[in-house]
């Protein structure tokens, strides 16, 4: 198994990756496959092509990485580990010293049975891999597709560094990936539900 930029693929490896990605997420949470290369995707292939991706965004300013997209074409065979363990090692490979993302709540209000134990699986499938799920509340950003999901934070460090304060990084995944200043009344609302300020 390896990982690779996604530039480096055929045409019909990078169909299979828009499969992966089509497959893996429901419409609301997609955006045109296209514009994913705004961020870097790195995909994983294996004997059989394109078996996963992950999209990533460095943020500005910071050692850190955020985790847009993160999906696997084959469960059940160990690969959502194995391209995670190759993830992490490249990131830090490269100087990065954190992977931060949000996954769905599962105690969103009005979500199916089915999706409470999806978004369920999904949390402790990373925290498995080492994701530790951040005590922040109402944390809403503003998503590219402009859907609105109630949100968790995640991360997990890369490398030995001193542990940020949570509001610094709470901070910075707004301004960041998001967009959305420390001033702004969104930033606010997370801080002041998750006793932060």
């Amino acid at each position: 198994m390896s990982l690779v930029d996604a530039a480096s693929l055929s045409a019909e490896q990078r169909g299979t990756v828009r499969a992966i990605y089509e497959d893996a997420f429901p419409d609301e949470l997609q955006v045109p496959f296209d514009d994913l290369f705004v961020d870097r995707m790195l995909v994983l292939l294996d004997e059989d092509g394109p078996a996963g991706f992950a999209l990533v965004r460095d943020l500005d300013e910071t050692p850190w990485t955020f985790l847009r997209y993160y999906a696997v074409g084959r469960r059940g065979r160990g690969t959502g580990s194995a391209m995670w363990r190759l993830l992490t090692d490249r990131l830090a490979a490269e100087g990065r010293t954190r992977l931060v993302w949000d996954v769905e709540d599962p105690d969103e209000a009005g979500l199916s049975s089915e999706l409470v134990d999806e978004h369920r699986r999904r949390i402790v499938f990373y925290e498995r891999l080492g994701g530790r799920l951040r005590p922040v509340r109402d944390y809403l950003p503003p998503h590219d597709d402009g859907h609105a999901p109630q949100l968790l934070l995640m991360d997990t460090p890369l490398a030995d560094e001193p542990e940020p304060a949570l509001r610094d990084l709470v901070e910075t995944v707004y301004l960041r990936r998001y967009g959305v200043p420390a001033d702004d009344a969104t930033v606010r609302r997370t801080l002041l539900a998750s006793h932060l300020i």
